[in-house]
């Protein structure tokens, strides 16, 4: 909860001053209202091995030019989140300038981690012109202070982050041929800029979930539930639209591999026992060995069997089986998943490969995507692919083929493959 609300505080504020001011303002209130001789913010390398200064007050230039500092025992109780105080500068062994302390007139010194969501960005130091100590009160309200510090310092580097996506951003348009490629790079935009809020309202439902806000009652854990699992539904189709757009676009040209068909399909397997396991279905695993390379992308291979067996695991039963089955036949490597689900109606087969087809349109399941970039990813790589339900030979099931011709290189020409 204190995060969050520091959070929000960082964020309004950095809005209406910027990040510099605020962090001016920072170690200045903090030099005065402590009564301190000077305040430092000191930012960890990205090494994680010295920190660097930042910003200060009081500080004299020669002081802050001292050298570098080693991140020493002492700085790592630090960066785990420990307070840390050295009564006397001067002769403590822990301080590593202490020469430079004692001519800068510094008597103690008090080290605060600056905390933010993604880890420690370096330390609060407050330093005081003699010696003296800081009591739990006054190091609990510059314990969050210094928060406050490492959460401006994040919301510094998110904005850094936005500016040289921006620049990227630029440049790929400027490269841009066409209008489908305009198109294309717009959704994908738009994908990134709805993921990212809706992951934040995902977080806090879940924060109040866990009753960090206080507690909740059963009705509402239902309704927040549900907000969850909507959420999810809508980052997935995110997610899809995404990659669809990617497949499209033919922006998967530098992921192109020689690639072990063994190897794809031996690692979907172990992902798939993670799909199938926790709902009891039982995992038949019929894959020759030795099968040939191709040249295409590993990752989306893999993406195309989790996805195949992903679609039969929903609508499979507890009990139920899923079978993946590959063999060489000729020059072309066959892989099969069957699964002994409800089926598909026969009326709607010749559709389930299209966009945003889905056979139960009121299921809140799918986002009706998954088989479309199965084909795709299929045709990517000069292979054809189709589906029979029920099963051959059985009254249930759906079969899904897939035939790939080994060693091809992948075509971004999108279409049925001759």
């Amino acid at each position: 909860m204190r995060k969050e609300l520091l959070y929000e505080i960082s964020r309004s504020v950095i809005a209406a001053v910027g990040v510099q001011n605020v962090l001016w303002a920072i170690v200045e209130s903090i030099t005065k209202g402590t009564k301190a001789k000077g305040c430092a913010l000191l930012v960890l390398s990205q090494d994680g091995e010295k920190l660097y200064h930042r910003v200060s007050y009081g500080i004299s230039p020669e002081y802050i030019g001292k050298g570098v500092i080693e991140v020493d025992d002492m700085i790592r109780c630090v960066l785990a989140g420990e307070s840390v105080l050295v009564e006397d500068m001067a002769n403590d062994p822990r301080i590593q300038y202490p020469e430079a302390a004692k001519h800068e007139g510094f008597g103690s010194v008090l080290s605060v981690p600056m905390r933010s969501y993604t880890g420690v960005k370096g330390v609060m130091r407050v330093y005081a012109g003699k010696q003296r100590t800081f009591s739990k009160d006054e190091i609990d309200f510059l314990d969050s202070i210094a928060e406050l510090s490492g959460l401006v310092l994040e919301k510094e580097e998110e904005r850094d982050r936005m500016a040289l996506e921006a620049n990227r951003a630029r440049e790929e348009v400027s490269r841009m041929s066409d209008e489908r490629e305009r198109f294309l790079y717009f959704i994908r935009m738009v994908a990134h800029d709805l993921k990212a809020p809706l992951a934040a309202v995902e977080s806090y439902l879940k924060i109040i979930l866990k009753g960090s806000t206080g507690p909740t009652t059963e009705k509402q854990e239902v309704w927040l539930n549900r907000s969850v699992k909507r959420i999810d539904g809508m980052l997935e189709l995110i997610s899809d639209i995404v990659d669809l757009s990617k497949l499209e676009a033919g922006l998967d040209s530098p992921e192109l591999t020689p690639v072990s068909w063994t190897e794809v399909l031996n690692s979907s397997v172990e992902v798939a026992r993670g799909l199938t396991e926790p709902r009891g279905i039982e995992l038949e695993n019929d894959i020759e060995q030795n099968l040939p390379e191709i040249f295409g992308s590993e990752v989306r291979l893999c993406q195309l069997i989790n996805n195949l067996v992903s679609n039969s695991a929903r609508y499979t039963s507890t009990g139920g089986k899923i079978a993946i089955r590959a063999h060489q036949v000729e020059d072309n490597v066959e892989v099969l998943v069957e699964d002994e689900g409800r089926g598909i109606r026969p009326e709607i087969i010749p559709e389930i490969f299209n966009d945003f087809f889905k056979g139960d349109p009121e299921s809140l399941e799918g986002t009706g995507l998954g088989l479309s970039i199965c084909k795709r990813i299929v045709e990517m790589h000069n292979g054809k692919i189709w589906a029979e339900s029920p099963a051959p030979g059985k009254d249930i099931g759906t079969l899904v083929t897939m035939v790939i011709p080994k060693g091809v290189v992948c075509s971004h020409i999108w279409g049925k493959p001759e």
